[in-house]
């Protein structure tokens, strides 16, 4: 009993405990020893330093777990706060950036030395300079559609003539001249399916001996009389041979002289009998009417009237 005294600290003679003093003075054990957990833990020395005796209960009952961790030191993570805080700055600085874009006109950020350095850098060659505030324009003068447009090997007048040629075809076989009395019945030179003379039949219906010249330009491009005269002849309809013609009378160098203008465009005559003609209105369009292989021209020159010469060494040797 004696050794059991010594070991709790009781003395032998003293009264037994009651029930709550026991848990009170355990209360007290188990507080002393949380508060000398860390103690243990982190000093090798109070470690290795002779304990003081303890009671039984102080050695059987450890220190509850709770009290342990509120003890014990957290984990530091000093990597985490400094990614925190940059991403913290970083949001505060796009939220200021957006307020600054969305606040500031945008004149306050125009360069005024901006324009005049511009303006002292040299224009290129043959640059004229003009006031960027007003609107541009362009002047010619007044003798430019009079004056004569070359294309290729041909000569054009009129930009009315250009427009007219835009979908024509056009070939090396004739000149013409603008200027003259009397023109081939295109402005420019344009492709010869068939000249003048004893032939093979081209199609059923078609004679061997070809009265005229076929010229080839396209469907659809526009006839021009050859010379001033009177409207003597007008087929509107489709009636086999020449199919949509037109014949005009001329006189020159004292005879009667007739152009006739063959297979034509239904629907694009735009004269009529009696009418009275200058040189270059156009009559028709090109078409393929009556007993034709093709869009084409069927041409013809009658002397008096009624006798069929060669056409093109006709126009060949009056269109001057």
């Amino acid at each position: 009993m004696a050794e059991s005294a010594e070991h709790t600290g009781d003395r032998a003679d003293a009264p037994p405990l009651t029930r709550r003093e026991r848990r009170r003075r355990e209360r007290e054990a188990e507080a002393a020893a949380g508060a000398a957990a860390p103690e243990l833990v982190a000093s090798d020395a109070a470690a290795s330093a002779p304990a003081e005796p303890v009671s039984r209960t102080a050695v059987c009952r450890m220190p509850p777990l709770a009290a342990v961790a509120a003890a014990a030191p957290g984990p530091r993570h000093p990597r985490r706060r400094r990614f925190t805080r940059g991403a913290a700055m970083l949001a505060m600085g796009f939220v200021a950036a957006m307020a600054v874009a969305t606040s500031v006109p945008a004149v306050a950020l125009f360069d005024p030395d901006a324009p005049a350095a511009l303006a002292d850098a040299a224009p290129p060659p043959g640059h004229v300079a003009t006031d960027p505030t007003l609107p541009q324009t362009v002047t010619s003068s007044d003798t430019v559609l009079g004056q004569a447009i070359r294309h290729d090997d041909y000569t054009v007048k009129s930009w009315e003539q250009l427009v007219d040629l835009s979908h024509i075809r056009i070939a090396d076989t004739f000149t013409n001249d603008p200027a003259s009395p009397i023109q081939w019945p295109f402005p420019v030179g344009v492709p010869i399916a068939s000249y003048f003379g004893a032939r093979s039949a081209p199609t059923a219906g078609a004679s061997t001996f070809h009265e005229g010249v076929d010229f080839d330009p396209g469907y659809g491009v526009d006839i021009h009389a050859i010379a001033d005269g009177v409207v003597s002849e007008v087929v509107p309809y489709d009636n086999g041979g020449l199919g949509v013609h037109v014949i005009v009378d001329h006189v020159i160098d004292g005879q009667k002289v007739s152009s006739v203008y063959g297979h034509m465009k239904p629907g694009s005559i735009r004269v009529h009998v009696g009418q009275k003609v200058k040189v270059t209105d156009v009559v028709g369009q090109v078409g393929s009417t009556g007993i034709s292989t093709g869009p084409h021209l069927h041409f013809e020159i009658r002397l008096g009237g009624t006798q069929a010469v060669d056409p093109y060494a006709w126009l060949t040797s009056h269109v001057v």
